[in-house]
């Protein structure tokens, strides 16, 4: 790994100055001995890099990759190419596999072996093991098997882990961090605003390891499904995320901005796709309540020459269909709705420099309570114990959502709640006791779908481990592996090129995933084929 072999002392000791420059006197000289090094310096870079929080990684991570995949939004602009499933190994690097191995395993090993002679930073690495582990499931489930016990702490040529035992190994680390969190340990210092999660709630920590170890169980129910259950249900007796107070979310450590979807979209290189238009006006007998609230009307329907309000443009469009006055960006939704610009987004796209102060408030969502009810009603259906009424969790998680979205809605007079009740009661969006297993797994998805927005990452691999929400294919395939004209879709991305030229035995063997091999139409470990 070119870029963690080249993470020199230097190096190390800039990051750590630059990003706290206040707190220089807890610096020695060699910043690299763990002993000498304070995990509230290090912990708001593995929230804030580990996890794309700044504008280029977040751009050529999530926004032209996982939330392309999952179908959130379609790219609208000539000169990018990932929406047809093109690789660009700049972006993959920069947007996933740097974001995890540059900070996450590096930081937490070198608290690992200072807690030897600092005790009282005990509860402060359970919450970097909670973190690292998010990083890791994260980029396995984009790549599939991945270096992991040797990866990212400065080994040449690190072993591949198989992604079953990746997962495993993270409900033991969620597992002994929630434990160690709950005992009754004196004298530990805690973080303060240095945690851009928690503000160093470790309650919140705990109910978020919790509720992680549920998601990732779920992940594993058709592909280890006794490993999954005894997770499932032993997370499901712990305490999970029980409102929208305990929505785990990140803000730019950096700029001291919000979300940085916000603050790319105003580039006007992406709309929402025509899958989410069709599942925001189709789900139910009446629109979602959320559509206005998160997605901007079209110029054609605010300058009044079009009666369509809301429009997607589908995935994969050839750069000639991009050129089209129909799929050019301003006719489209973009991502400005009722919390941004109260007052309907009247030019059409949205400006940075006219965006309500509060907008750059809005955090990053990496878990929320609304997907905890989602998980918990999927988990009800399996039969899992302690997982509740499967009615009452679905319909209590839309709720949540609709709460949250409404929350950053700062002008509160143009919220519109009278359709909430006929949403949740007809079509597609009602629930059916009488169901069949399958039915009722739809439905859950579909609604966590929307509910987890913009979490491509996730939304991704749940589409790739259920088959559902119904994702439409790529207009196009510029990867000859993969063809959209009988169905068939992107399933993982590939190895970075250092990797694969510096780490070549290992990266490019034909052991890696499940003797697949690598490639962008490669399944991970837990995808069964549930769809193309």
């Amino acid at each position: 790994m070119k870029s963690i072999k080249k993470f020199s002392l230097l190096s190390f000791f800039f990051v750590i100055f630059m990003s706290c420059t206040s707190n220089f006197e807890d610096l020695n000289e060699n910043p690299q001995t763990a002993n000498e090094v304070s995990p509230s310096l290090l912990l708001p870079k593995m929230q804030d890099y580990g996890f794309n929080n700044n504008s280029w990684e977040y751009q050529v991570g999530p926004n032209l990759h996982t939330n392309l995949y999952a179908q959130y939004f379609a790219n609208t602009a000539t000169y990018f190419n990932s929406d047809r499933y093109g690789y660009n190994n700049t972006w993959v690097n920069d947007g996933y596999w740097k974001s995890y191995y540059t900070y996450l395993p590096k930081y937490l090993s070198i608290v690992r072996e200072q807690v030897n002679t600092h005790p009282e930073y005990t509860y402060m690495l359970q919450v970097m093991r909670i973190i690292s582990a998010m990083g890791a499931i994260r980029t396995t489930d984009v790549f599939g098997d991945i270096p992991y016990t040797e990866g990212g702490i400065g080994i040449n040529q690190p072993k591949y882990d198989t992604q079953k035992d990746i997962y495993y190994d993270v409900f033991n680390e969620l597992t002994e961090a929630v434990n160690t969190l709950k005992s009754d340990m004196s004298g530990q210092k805690t973080y303060g605003d240095e945690d851009l999660f928690f503000k160093g709630d470790y309650s919140k920590w705990i109910k978020l390891a919790n509720s992680l170890r549920l998601r990732y169980a779920l992940r594993l129910s058709f592909v280890d499904a006794d490993k999954a259950k005894a997770e499932g249900e032993a997370a499901l007796a712990e305490e999970l995320m029980n409102s929208n107070a305990d929505n785990a979310a990140v803000r730019n450590s950096t700029l001291d901005e919000g979300h940085c979807l916000f603050i790319i979209s105003y580039w006007n290189e992406f709309r929402i796709s025509k899958t989410m238009e069709n599942i925001m006006k189709k789900t139910s007998t009446v629109n979602d309540p959320r559509l206005p609230i998160w997605f901007g009307q079209t110029i054609g329907w605010v300058n009044g020459n079009s009666d369509v309000q809301f429009q997607g443009t589908p995935n994969g469009l050839s750069t000639s269909d991009l050129g089209l006055d129909e799929y050019k960006a301003v006719n489209n939704s973009c991502v400005w709705g009722l919390y941004a610009y109260p007052k309907w987004n009247k030019n059409g796209k949205g400006s940075k420099a006219g965006t309500p102060s509060g907008i750059v408030e809005k955090r990053m969502m990496l878990m929320n309570y609304a997907e905890v009810c989602f998980l918990k009603a999927e988990a009800a259906i399996r039969g899992w114990a302690g997982a509740g009424d499967a009615k009452d969790n679905y319909e209590i998680g839309i709720q949540a959502s609709f709460d949250e979205a409404r929350a950053d809605v700062a002008d509160k007079s143009v919220i519109d709640a009278s359709n909430d009740d006929v949403y949740v009661s007809t079509g597609f969006a009602q629930w059916d006791l009488a169901a069949d297993f399958e039915t009722k797994l739809k439905k859950i998805i579909t609604q966590k779908w929307i509910a987890i927005y913009p979490n491509g990452d996730e939304a991704w691999a749940e589409f790739r481990r259920t088959g559902y929400p119904d994702l439409m294919p790529v207009a196009q395939s510029e990867e000859p592996t993969i063809n959209p004209a009988n169905g068939e879709f992107i399933k993982k991305l590939r190895y970075v090129d250092d990797e694969r030229r510096e780490n070549e035995t290992n990266a490019l063997s034909s052991s890696n995933n499940q003797g697949q091999g690598d490639g962008l139409n490669v399944r991970v470990w837990w995808d069964t084929k549930r769809y193309k």
